[in-house]
């Protein structure tokens, strides 16, 4: 074996002896969205075994199949009086329970945090809700783009004298709020693990959205200035924006000190210290890929501003073993996906195909207890489910991507066999 290749062995075997830790941490989360799917995504990647309930009556829906990988997924009808106690029964089973709907619905089924705790003491019960479980509030419901909203994040995106913008993906309050829970859980774990004692997190869209805006409600509260969107611009440093470059749609962040103007000159073929527009005209004639490892190689902070073909076919994240990829023989989605890993870790996790909805149904009510005939009845009634998903078809190109190949950037189109060509490659060492 080559010393390359041994290198690569021992980082992986590195990455599996510390990647699952949470072995034998039983999970059951009543789900929907993306906030807490991707707080116990995160677990299930760490080992955890990751129960998703969800209710047969409502459309299937696949949000992310990045959500649903290394996850049980079971179908239960809380509606009908044998539901509420089947969710009992496995809860007395789990370490952890977890939910993302208002209070309401939780005391409704008995299954709030009293309800569950009675039948588990140590339990670690976790509500993630829009507002909290108390205050005026806590009845609200509430998803991400409203908690972008109702924070105060999207007051401060755009231009000074522009409608307020907002975070570019649609989960961005989800996965913030959804990592704090991630963190609250991990710390409820330890705690157990010393005191044997279980807890209620308590844990919200909102709270955790105002806490990423935490230094400009300290700076209104304690300075009296209320923070005014500008855009890209910092006045902080002489040039902090981002410039056009050649091409359609290209384009170059650039963040340089009074003092590296001159460096930044240089970089573009320059003389002493340019303008922003000196700056600007230059970018504009040069691709973004030669600009910014010019820049950067002057001690410039300058990057291509990506997009999500720049990332899959991106030589650093594939020789780490970012990614990993997913095959999937599922109705209408069939082939390799590529799905990233969590970003502590140092490579991708192992992957388990996704299940469709109910596929554990059966098999998670006969390890709690019921005997054959007792889960035959819960079918029949319709209170459990299991059944055939069809998942929605890849679509056609868009657009965009049809011009963005007519216009001979191919070389950033990323499908499936390049996806498995470039894992292959980074997993046995090489780049591609």
């Amino acid at each position: 074996m080559t010393s390359e290749g041994a290198t690569q062995t021992a980082i992986e075997a590195a990455i599996t002896g510390v990647g699952r830790p949470l072995e034998g941490v039983r999970v059951l989360s009543m789900e929907q969205a993306a906030a807490l799917p991707f707080a116990t995504r995160h677990l299930a990647d760490l080992g955890a075994e990751v129960i998703r309930v969800e209710a047969p009556n409502r459309a299937p829906r696949v949000i992310g199949v990045d959500l649903f990988r290394n996850k049980r997924r079971i179908a239960l009808d809380l509606s009908q009086d044998a539901g509420p106690e089947a969710f009992r029964r496995i809860a007395a089973t789990c370490d952890v329970v977890a939910h993302n709907f208002t209070p309401r619905v939780m005391r409704k089924f008995g299954i709030d945090y009293p309800g569950i705790q009675a039948l588990r003491n140590d339990v670690i019960y976790v509500s993630l809700t829009g507002f909290g479980t108390t205050g005026p509030w806590g009845e609200r419901p509430l998803f991400g783009p409203g908690a972008e909203s109702i924070s105060g994040q999207n007051d401060l995106i755009g231009e000074a004298d522009a409608w307020p913008g907002r975070p570019g993906t649609i989960v961005y309050a989800d996965n913030i709020c959804g990592l704090h829970a991630l963190t609250a859980i991990l710390g409820a774990l330890e705690r157990r693990g010393r005191t044997g004692e279980g807890q209620h997190i308590d844990i919200s869209l909102y709270e955790t959205a105002v806490s990423q805006i935490g230094a400009t409600v300290a700076e209104r509260a304690f300075a009296g200035n209320q923070p005014q969107r500008a855009g890209n611009l910092d006045t902080r440093y002489a040039v902090h924006d981002v410039f056009t470059a050649a091409g359609e749609d290209r384009h170059v962040a650039l963040t340089a000190a009074t003092g590296q103007l001159a460096a930044v000159g240089t970089a573009l073929g320059l003389e002493g210290e340019p303008s922003r527009e000196a700056i600007a005209a230059a970018i504009g004639q040069r691709a973004a890929e030669d600009v910014a490892p010019a820049l950067q190689a002057e001690g410039i902070a300058a990057s291509v501003v990506a997009d999500a073909s720049d990332h899959l076919s991106d030589e650093h994240l594939w020789t780490r073993s970012y990614f990993g990829v997913l095959d999937l023989n599922l109705p209408g989605l069939a082939g390799g996906f590529p799905q990233a890993g969590p970003v502590w870790g140092g490579g991708a996790p192992a992957l388990d195909h996704p299940q469709t909805i109910g596929a554990s149904t059966r098999a998670v009510l006969l390890e709690v207890g019921y005997d054959g005939g007792e889960v035959d009845a819960l079918f029949a009634a319709g209170v459990a489910v299991e059944f055939e998903e069809a998942l929605p078809a890849r679509g056609a190109a868009t657009v965009a991507e049809e011009l963005r190949v007519a216009r001979g950037e191919l070389a950033r189109t990323v499908g499936p066999d390049d996806v498995r060509a470039r894992w292959l490659a980074a997993k046995n060492g090489r780049s591609s």
